[in-house]
């Protein structure tokens, strides 16, 4: 017959396991947030898609005007979007460009000078398209 003392340190035993068990998971799941690595900082930062997205239109405008009149005034329409579309978000954007002389009707070459100043960051290239 187990004695009595035995029975209590068994009881003992399983108590404490199941107490410090249940510590630990109530530590573990207060902690957890502070483990979970917050990325969000590189989504909120939106100058790098902005700037891009206005190359890549800049040069689809090239692509898609038909002669150099057109280019000519598409361009300045999309000069007038992209700045206005930048103070909206408080950027300094400057779009600068230049249609090459003499103007081709089958060949629309412009070079690009894309500039993009905000309070955190400033970004600027030069490229070329072409039709």
């Amino acid at each position: 017959m187990p004695s009595l003392s035995r029975s209590r340190k068994a009881q003992f035993f399983v108590l404490s396991a199941f107490a410090i068990v249940t510590i630990i998971y109530f530590v573990s799941k207060w902690m957890e947030p502070y483990t979970i690595i917050d990325t969000s900082s590189v989504v909120m930062v939106e100058e790098p898609f902005i700037f891009n997205n206005i190359a890549e239109k800049a040069a689809e405008v090239v692509k898609q005007s038909k002669n150099c009149d057109d280019l000519k005034y598409n361009l300045e329409e999309y000069k007038v979007f992209v700045e206005k579309y930048g103070i909206s978000k408080n950027f300094d954007i400057s779009l600068i460009y230049s249609i090459s002389q003499p103007c081709n009707d089958n060949d629309l070459t412009t070079t690009f000078g894309l500039s993009l100043k905000s309070p955190r960051t400033s970004i600027s290239s030069q490229f070329a398209a072409r039709k």
